[in-house]
Formats: C-alpha cells, structure tokens, sequence
C-alpha cells in the first residue's frame, strides 16, 4: 500500500496529499475485530490442544458464512488469497485463512471449484505453513486447518 495518495491540487497550484499510514492501520484494526467475531475461546482452545476432525467440524460450522457459498473466485482470485497467506502481517493471514473456509466449505456451491483451483495453486503447502507458524495468530493457524481439512474432505468426496 503507498505511503502517500495526490488528492489534487489546490487553487494555487500546490499538490496535496495524504498519508494512508492511519488508515491502513484503522482498516487492519476493523478486519482483526471482524476475524475475532468469529473466533470462539473455548472452541478454539480445544483444537489447540488437539487435532480432532469433529471439533474443526463444530469450529467450521460456527465461523461459515452461508452467503459466501454462493461467491465463485477465478485462478488469479484464489492466488491473491494464497499470497496473502505468505504476508509478514498476522492479520492478512488471518483474513486470507478465513475467506478460504468460506469458500471451501463441504456443500459450498461452488466449493469443489475453489478446491481444485487451491490446488493447482500449490495452496496445501501454503497452508501447512500458516498452520505451523509461530507468527500466526491462533485464528490463522485454526483456519488454516479448517481450509486443510475442507481440502481433504472434498477429495475423499470426489474419490467416492
């Protein structure tokens, strides 16, 4: 994001400008409280503690989103939110995890799609990282392991 947006010139001809610097941090801010609505304390620290597939399950129900199922994202879209997983801020990667549960949610309409372009993005590994990191937030490592386990899910899906 740049430093500095031109807004214009005055009327006598002096550039102005303002510094995007506060509302960066004001929109990270609103998107971190926006990810922590949907975080449960006690569920979260149950998956914390253990890698049980029912307790993401339950976790997966509580942060889905219905309308999001009817969003289809392209290739470049899907990239995007992989990308942003690599971010150096927590809060990207939180909000990036996040967007991806909703869109490879288990009866998504358009969730087998989102899972194939993940994978052809090399989205997995991306994942595994995120879930591992220790400069993610607890929310991004959860949905990090949710997106994972939607991944496998719609595989042993389409296996079947």
């Amino acid at each position: 994001m740049d430093k500095v947006v031109f807004i214009g010139t005055s009327s006598v001809g002096t550039s102005k400008s303002i510094s995007l610097d506060g509302a960066k941090r004001s929109a990270l801010m609103n998107i971190e409280k926006f990810i922590r609505t949907f975080s449960d304390p006690q569920i979260f620290s149950v998956i914390v503690a253990s890698s049980a597939p029912a307790t993401l399950a339950q976790a997966a129900e509580i942060v889905h989103i219905q309308e999001a199922g009817h969003l289809r994202c392209s290739a470049s879209e899907i990239g995007r939110y992989v990308a942003m997983l690599r971010s150096r801020s927590p809060i990207l990667r939180s909000c990036a995890a996040f967007a991806l549960v909703q869109f490879t949610i288990p009866g998504g309409r358009h969730a087998m799609h989102h899972v194939n372009l993940m994978q052809n993005s090399g989205a997995g590994r991306v994942l595994r990282s995120t879930a591992a990191a220790m400069s993610s937030t607890v929310e991004a490592k959860i949905f990090a392991r949710m997106v994972l386990r939607n991944l496998e899910h719609q595989q042993y899906e389409s296996l079947v």
